[in-house]
């Protein structure tokens, strides 16, 4: 039986950023969240996600490296990213792999619109 809301995946190592995007992203999917990379991977070996919202400055430089490993992965590669980060760091992002780039801060309300926007697109290519 399907969801009842499509499932997405949050990764972001600041607690008051994740449970303030958490509380507002709820409200129209189900939401997965993360604070590494290791817990990343085995949420995606366990849940089908449409979309994954990703810090790429998470400890250790582990963001990045998670973009360019989620985008080469065949079982990965298709799920749109969107990067929302302290970082100005568009083109490395977009060439990583991104699907979006947000500069922080970023309202819960404009990261919503972006989801569904790119979930839109997504569906209509």
């Amino acid at each position: 039986m399907p969801e009842p809301y499509p499932t997405i995946l949050l990764i972001e190592d600041d607690q008051n950023t994740r449970e303030l995007y958490y509380r507002e992203l709820k409200r129209d999917f189900k939401v997965l969240t993360s604070n590494s990379e290791s817990e990343t991977l085995d949420l995606l070996n366990t849940h089908t996600v449409c979309a994954i919202i990703l810090e790429p400055a998470l400890r250790h430089g582990q963001g990045w490296a998670l973009l360019e490993n989620l985008h080469l992965k065949p079982q990965t590669r298709a799920i749109p990213i969107i990067l929302c980060s302290t970082l100005d760091e568009r083109r490395l992002g977009l060439e990583l792999g991104a699907t979006r780039y947000l500069t922080k801060p970023v309202l819960p309300n404009t990261l919503l619109g972006v989801i569904h926007q790119v979930l839109n697109n997504s569906v209509n290519s």
